[in-house]
C-alpha cells in the first residue's frame, strides 16, 4: 500500500476514535487491516486451484454506559463511517457488560521479516512436493494446498495507545491416503508459521508425508485389532498437543467459562466457583504463549491492544489462570492477559489461545516405554471428539503399537482412548525432553472464525487403574 494511501488511513483510525469519544463513549478503539496473498492447490500431479486475493477493512468497538458497540466496513471513508456509528449507537451493543480500560498508554510497532516472495516458488513447491511424495507406490492419492499472506494492522484506542504490526504467514494442508491389501488409510498433515515461504523447505514436509504413509502400511499389514484396554498408555507430543487445546485450552477460556460459548460450543467444567481446582497431577503446567518466535500463532499485541505474554493456565497440577479480554478480565475483576484475537477486522476479537502447550519432562521415549513395561504407545490420531463441558474426550489412534515387555511390538489398528479429562491429566507420569509443535486452525464463535494456533508438547506416561480411573 502506497504511503500516502497508509497515512489516510491512519487518519480515519483517529477520526473513528474521536467521533466515537464525542458521541459519550467512555472508551473506543479501531482498527485498519490490510491483507494480500496467494494459495495454490495440486491434486495427485494436477494443479487444480489457485486463488490470489487482496482485502482491507476498518472495524470501531466503543463501551458507552455498560454497552459494547461493535462495527466494521470493507470500504471506509468517513461519511460512511460516520452515518455507521451513529445508527449503532441506536441499537444496544452487547451487555450492558463493561470492560477493562484506563490501561497504561503504548506504543509498539512490530514486523516480522521475510525473505523475497516470488509465487513461481511457492507453485514449484508444492509441485516438487507432490512429485516426491508419488514415488511411494502405496500412496494413492494425494492433495496438497499452501499459501503465503502478509497482514498489516494499525490499531488506536481512547487511551491513546498505537500498534502497528506487520506479519506473514506461509501454511498449507496436505492429505496422503495409503493402500494395501485392498484397506485404505488416510494422513491429514496441517503446517504453518508466520514466515517467508522459506519454512516450507524447513519443515520437511516430504519426509514427513513418507514417513507417515510407510508407517500407515506398516499397520494395514502387520496391525491387529484389540478391544483390551491398558493401564499404561505412552502418547506422542501429537497426542498430547490436541488434548493440552481441547480438553484444557478450550475450558480455561474466560468467555466460555462465564457461560458465553454455552449456546455455540458449550461450557466448561471450570467454572468462576471453583478456579484454582487440580486438574492433574504435579507433573502437569501448560501454557498458551503467543510471543513464540515465528510460531503459527505469532502476535506481541492481542486485537484489543493488550501486550501478548506467556499464560501458564496449568502450574503443577493446579488450574492457575484463563485467558481473558477485557470484557472477562472486567466481569471477574482481573486484567486483561493480551488474549483477544479475530480473525480479521470484519469479526470481532474474542478470547483464543496462540501456541498452547505442556511444558516437556527429563526423560526420553526409550525411557517412557521401559517404564510403561507392557501398554501402548499412540503416535498419532485419526480424529477426536469431545463433550460439551470439555470433562469427558476420545482420541482414536491412526498409529499405534503395543509395549511388550518395555519395547515397542506389533502395531495396533484402530486404538481408541477414551477418558474423563481430570483422570487423563492425573495420570501424567513421566514426561520426555523432546518437544514438538503441531500447526492447527482454532475455530470459534458465532459467525464462526478460525485462527492460526500451535499445539503440542512431549511425549507422555499415562498410568491409569483397571477401570481407567488416574493412579491416585
Amino acid at each position: 500500500m502506497r504511503k500516502g494511501l497508509i497515512d489516510e488511513k491512519k487518519e480515519l483510525v483517529d477520526y473513528a476514535i474521536r467521533k466515537a469519544t464525542s458521541m459519550g463513549a467512555d472508551y473506543a478503539e479501531a482498527t485498519f487491516e490490510s491483507s494480500r496473498g496467494e494459495s495454490y492447490t495440486i491434486k495427485n500431479s494436477v494443479m487444480s486451484g489457485a486463488v490470489i486475493a487482496e482485502s482491507q477493512g476498518l472495524r470501531v468497538r466503543f463501551l458507552n454506559g455498560g454497552y459494547i458497540y461493535s462495527l466494521s466496513t470493507n470500504q471506509p471513508d468517513k461519511d460512511s463511517l460516520e452515518r455507521l456509528m451513529e445508527s449503532n449507537m441506536l441499537l444496544r451493543g452487547e451487555g450492558p457488560t463493561g470492560m477493562e480500560i484506563s490501561r497504561e498508554r503504548t506504543s509498539a510497532e512490530y514486523k516480522v521479516k521475510y525473505g523475497r516472495y516470488d509465487s513461481r516458488e511457492l507453485q514449484n513447491f508444492i509441485t516438487r512436493l507432490d512429485r516426491d511424495i508419488s514415488k511411494y507406490a502405496p500412496i494413492k492419492s494425494r492433495f496438497v494446498t499452501a499459501g503465503f499472506s502478509i497482514v498489516s494492522r494499525y490499531y488506536m484506542n481512547s487511551e491513546g495507545s498505537v500498534i502497528e504490526s506487520t506479519i506473514p504467514y506461509s501454511d498449507g494442508f496436505m492429505t496422503v491416503t495409503v493402500e494395501s491389501k485392498g484397506e485404505r488409510r488416510q494422513r491429514n498433515i496441517q503446517f504453518g508459521a508466520a514466515d517467508g515461504i522459506e519454512y516450507f523447505e524447513r519443515a520437511k514436509l516430504d519426509e514427513k508425508a513418507l514417513e507417515d504413509a510407510k508407517n500407515m502400511k506398516k499397520v494395514i499389514d502387520n496391525g491387529i485389532n484389540t478391544r483390551e484396554s491398558f493401564s499404561n498408555v505412552v502418547i506422542s507430543s501429537e497426542i498430547a498437543g490436541i488434548a493440552v487445546h481441547e480438553s484444557v485450552g478450550h475450558p480455561n477460556e474466560a468467555d466460555r467459562v462465564l457461560g458465553r460459548e454455552a449456546a455455540q460450543a458449550g461450557t466448561s467444567y471450570v467454572t468462576p466457583e471453583n478456579l484454582g481446582m487440580r486438574i492433574g497431577s504435579k507433573e502437569v503446567t501448560i501454557c498458551d504463549d503467543p510471543t513464540i518466535k515465528n510460531s503459527y500463532g505469532f502476535y506481541l499485541y492481542d486485537d484489543e491492544g493488550v501486550q501478548a505474554r506467556n499464560r501458564t493456565i496449568v502450574e503443577n497440577g493446579m488450574q492457575n489462570e484463563l485467558l481473558h479480554n477485557r470484557q472477562s478480565a472486567y466481569a471477574l475483576k482481573t486484567e486483561s492477559n493480551g488474549s483477544a484475537r479475530s480473525t480479521a477486522v470484519g469479526f470481532e476479537p474474542i478470547i483464543r489461545m496462540a501456541n498452547t502447550y505442556l511444558t516437556p519432562g527429563k526423560a526420553d521415549l526409550d525411557e517412557l516405554i521401559e517404564e510403561a513395561k507392557n501398554g501402548i504407545y499412540v503416535k498419532n490420531f485419526t480424529e477426536w471428539n469431545i463433550d460439551d463441558t470439555r470433562s469427558f474426550s476420545r482420541y482414536q489412534g491412526n498409529e499405534a503399537y503395543l509395549i511388550e515387555n518395555g519395547r515397542i511390538g506389533k502395531p495396533v489398528k484402530n486404538f481408541v482412548l477414551e477418558t474423563r479429562t481430570l483422570d487423563f491429566w492425573s495420570a501424567v507420569e513421566l514426561k520426555s525432553r523432546d518437544f514438538v509443535l503441531y500447526a492447527g486452525t482454532c475455530g470459534k464463535g458465532e459467525p464462526e472464525q478460525g485462527v492460526p494456533v500451535l499445539m503440542g508438547g512431549p511425549d507422555v506416561l499415562l498410568k491409569f487403574d483397571k477401570r481407567g480411573n488416574a493412579k491416585r
